[in-house]
């Protein structure tokens, strides 16, 4: 008999051992299996961080504006420049805006850019020089517009007149 209760216990023993282990074992996965968890949620973290700080800063211009709303500005008298930027002159247009607006006297000017969609309706082979709105605009490659208190006052479409008016 008490070979019988020695094999009991060694067998209890045993099976403690055993559970122990295998509790260790699972322990051990679960908090490996937490860490890389972690490691890879935040290097995915970090990874978004970089791009983000990548972006440039979002700038609004608020000299652009689209045909539907050339007509009413909050100011009495200005110009709209209306060309597109797909143009091969379109750095001489800009050019020409930026003398106009760093004069000191200067009549504010908004400009247009035909190539976008909002605007691409405008594109006509010929021009109207007197729209009084913005469903009668019709604009071929390139136009400026006077408008004061609403009403197209001047109408140009010839690159040297424009040039004249806005130096």
């Amino acid at each position: 008999m008490k070979k019988n209760k020695k094999l009991k216990s060694i067998n209890y023993g045993n099976t403690d051992v055993k559970e122990i282990k295998t509790l260790v074992i699972i322990t051990t996965i679960i908090v490996v299996l937490a860490a890389g968890l972690y490691f890879l949620t935040e290097g995915a973290l970090q990874r978004q961080k970089n791009k983000d700080e990548e972006l440039p800063e979002a700038v609004i211009n608020l000299n652009e504006t689209i045909i539907g709303q050339m007509f009413n500005k909050p100011v009495k008298e200005y110009y709209v420049f209306a060309f597109s930027n797909d143009d091969d002159n379109s750095m001489r247009y800009n050019a020409l805006i930026g003398t106009h607006e760093r004069k000191d006297d200067s009549i504010p000017i908004y400009f247009i850019d035909l190539s976008i969609g909002f605007n691409s309706f405008a594109l006509n082979e010929t021009a109207n020089p007197n729209p009084r709105n913005a469903t009668e605009v019709a604009i071929n490659e390139k136009a400026l517009f006077l408008i004061r208190d609403g009403r197209v006052v001047n109408f140009y479409d010839d690159i040297d007149d424009i040039q004249k008016t806005l130096s």
